[in-house]
């Protein structure tokens, strides 16, 4: 069982991460430009967020004491997790159908926070690399629940949707100086564009 404190500072963040559907849900009712513009403003406030915090001690001091309890240790000398979020939002918004970029969203806020938390508490010995069974398993239910209730018809989809964001959510991200290749950017834009190509 991981440590207890270790599996707070995740709930925690996953929490945050699910909170990220409301991203979908009010693109849902909202014109694609006012998402676009809202979620530009968003990315911009963390890139400055990302750069204050690396070039000004009184800004890490900041951000370290209102959010440093829910940064992973790593992601200190990296970009963090929630400005990919942010990226990846954006992204799925500008590329792909709406339909498509909601369902994209909400498998990242979902099957993501499922196979996290799933993955820790349940993870055990049976893991290929980082990634437990139970983890990706959890990701892939949790992923096809959601994008059949988006496309109830499109079964070959949903099934083909969610072992993509599975795999996007197990495989090692590639780094290269701060910037890696976040599972934040991957799921969505991966998950959008394999249903894009089913789809569309």
């Amino acid at each position: 069982m991981p440590d207890k404190s270790l599996l707070r500072v995740e709930l925690n963040r996953k929490l945050l991460h699910a909170a990220s559907a409301i991203t979908p849900a009010v693109y849902a009712f909202a014109p694609r430009g006012v998402i676009l513009l809202l979620l530009g403003c968003c990315v911009a406030i963390a890139v400055v967020v990302e750069v204050g915090r690396r070039r000004s001690t009184a800004f890490q001091t900041w951000f370290q004491t209102g959010v440093g309890f829910m940064v992973r240790r790593r992601e200190w000398q990296r970009i963090t997790g929630a400005t990919y979020v942010l990226v990846a939002s954006w992204l799925a918004v500008w590329l792909f159908p709406k339909s498509i970029a909601i369902a994209a969203l909400l498998t990242l806020a979902f099957a993501d926070t499922a196979a996290a938390l799933i993955g820790m508490r349940f993870g055990g010995r049976l893991r290929i690399g980082d990634k437990s069974l139970a983890g990706s398993a959890a990701c892939f239910l949790s992923a096809a629940v959601i994008l059949w209730l988006m496309f109830p018809d499109e079964p070959a989809a949903v099934v083909i949707g969610a072992a993509v964001a599975t795999l996007a959510e197990a495989l090692p991200a590639p780094r290269l100086g701060i910037f890696e290749l976040n599972d934040n950017l991957t799921i969505p834009l991966a998950t959008g564009g394999v249903l894009w190509l089913l789809i569309a």
